[in-house]
């Protein structure tokens, strides 16, 4: 069995699991939603709630049981109103119906972080029950109903040469979601500390691209920017209906401290950010 390096103590956090793919899809979408980037790829996503919960649990079970990947979960208090905090057509899932108890914790963050290639650590995330459990259901099937594909066609070339040129080689801290009933609690900076923690720990630089609400935590924590990336939502304009916004993607680096991370202080102003 390999001998891996010690861990950062994830404190309040958590490695997620496969039991936890419907509320991790649920909370992805609801976060999600607030993100330029959701909108711009997933135009249709109020006639297909369901394509849109699918693609993120199956996106998260892939990121779970990938040796190069860690994705973590942060909990909270139930709040019994939470769906109204979310868009309309996301409350029309059968998941939102049910209703745990007022006592009982509930995941309302979560984040993946791409280890950096060749890491020593890969694998070290896969170990425990939380991968050997079996999932509650079946992946669900998704369409993509929800996206357009030449949308996704132009994001992809718009970012593309960016994230080869300053991500490629790096840890990346891929996406970051939280459900909007719980901003402004620490939940985002809660998740952002324990990867910067890491990668110091390991002396490595770790890699993001945020929209501007995200590039808010990641400021604080540290990135610093190398590259802006704009896409006018009119270039696809002429091809799509409804209609989509502009795009701005912050592509940043953080490099490592020769001091623990201490990010405790700061405030989750920027409650989603998706680096995609």
């Amino acid at each position: 069995m390999p001998q891996y390096p010690p861990l950062e103590p994830f404190n309040t956090l958590r490695l997620a699991t496969l039991n936890d793919l419907p509320r991790v899809a649920l909370v992805a979408a609801a976060g999600f939603y607030h993100s330029p980037t959701f909108q711009f790829q997933r135009p249709y996503y109020a006639e297909f709630p369901h394509d849109t919960v699918a693609a993120y649990w199956n996106e998260y079970r892939k990121a779970i049981l990938d040796p190069a990947t860690v994705v973590l979960v942060s909990e909270d208090m139930w709040d019994p109103n939470e769906s109204q905090a979310v868009y309309e057509a996301l409350r029309r899932i059968a998941a939102f119906n049910h209703r745990p108890s007022p006592t009982c914790k509930v995941i309302v963050g979560i984040c993946s972080i791409n280890l950096k290639p060749g890491s020593w650590r890969i694998g070290q995330f896969q170990t425990g029950n939380h991968v050997h459990s079996p999932p509650p259901a079946p992946a669900p099937e998704t369409q993509n109903r929800d996206q357009n594909p030449r949308t996704l066609e132009l994001y992809g070339e718009a970012t593309g040469p960016a994230k080869a040129k300053y991500l490629a080689g790096c840890m990346r801290l891929s996406t970051l979601a939280v459900h909007p009933a719980y901003w402004r609690r620490g939940h985002a900076t809660r998740l952002v500390s324990w990867c910067t923690r890491l990668a110091d720990t390991d002396d490595i630089s770790v890699g993001i691209s945020a929209t501007p609400m995200g590039a808010i935590v990641a400021t604080k924590a540290g990135f610093e920017e190398q590259e802006t990336i704009r896409i006018k939502g009119s270039t696809a304009q002429d091809r799509i209906s409804p209609p989509v916004g502009d795009v701005e993607l912050w592509v940043a680096i953080r490099r490592p401290s020769r001091s623990p991370s201490d990010t405790s202080s700061m405030s989750s102003e920027s409650p989603t950010r998706e680096s995609l």
